[in-house]
């Protein structure tokens, strides 16, 4: 486990904890795989269900961009073996057979927002800002935001979020369906428990084969869009532009 992310259970619940605070708790390919790899060790006869979080103010701001000048010159087939593991991830964190929660404050950004999309429940701080900004950057979303999104949101907002970079705030994310629950700050931590211990109730089995209806209700479409995103996202990588900006992103 890396030492930016960990790993804690109480009463048969874990929490999963983005804990990079100095950087916005800004999320490597390390960091997805190993988040992926802790709900998938899971048992669901003994764990009732995880929390993911992050310390500090945020969530997270989104991907870690040091990597993508390097991303730019490396081979598309090694790109792609770099973006697989963390599809994988995101995966295991969607099948797992028991809930997964995404608690959400402050920044809910790029990657970010793609990571909460493959839980389960998200409940949202009243401070919660989400946004995808990779246009900004040139870059395309490559973790299935945009797949995603118009199953939570519709065509319109997912639009609107892809293409201008604009954020929106807990309440305008509750409303479009964004995230389940929506508290102040003070009564942040409280609503999260509260939450957990409504879930933990249940039989997680229960809980489990819900998952599975759900998704079996889906019409394949996105897995495939997700495939496609990792081509585009290499295409955008190799742009002089898309350096550009990312140079500029990082010189600060």
């Amino acid at each position: 486990m890396p030492d930016h992310v960990t790993v804690a259970e109480t009463d048969d619940w874990v929490t999963i904890t983005l804990d990079r605070a100095a950087k916005a708790n800004a999320l490597t390919g390390e960091t997805f795989v190993a988040i992926g790899d802790a709900v998938a060790d899971l048992d669901p006869a003994v764990t009732d269900g995880v929390t993911l979080r992050g310390a500090g103010e945020h969530f997270s701001a989104g991907v870690d961009m040091s990597g993508v000048p390097e991303w730019g010159e490396m081979d598309p087939l090694d790109v792609r073996d770099q973006l697989e593991p963390i599809h994988d991830a995101l995966r295991a964190i969607e099948g797992a057979d028991l809930p997964v929660v995404a608690a959400l404050e402050g920044y809910v950004l790029g990657g970010a927002l793609e990571l909460a999309l493959a839980c389960d429940l998200r409940i949202a701080s009243a401070s919660a800002e989400f946004g995808l900004p990779e246009a900004e950057m040139g870059l395309a979303m490559d973790l299935g935001g945009p797949q995603k999104l118009p199953g939570f949101v519709g065509e319109g907002l997912t639009k609107y979020l892809v293409m201008t970079g604009e954020t929106i705030g807990a309440e305008r994310a509750f409303r479009a369906g964004l995230v389940e629950e929506v508290h102040d700050a003070g009564d942040f931590d409280a609503a999260v428990a509260d939450l957990e211990a409504t879930l933990a109730a249940t039989p997680t089995y229960v809980l489990g084969l819900g998952k599975r209806q759900v998704h079996a209700a889906r019409d394949g479409t996105v897995e495939d869009g997700m495939q496609q995103a990792i081509h585009h996202a290499i295409a955008c990588y190799r742009e002089e532009e898309t350096q550009r900006r990312v140079g500029e992103f990082l010189d600060g």
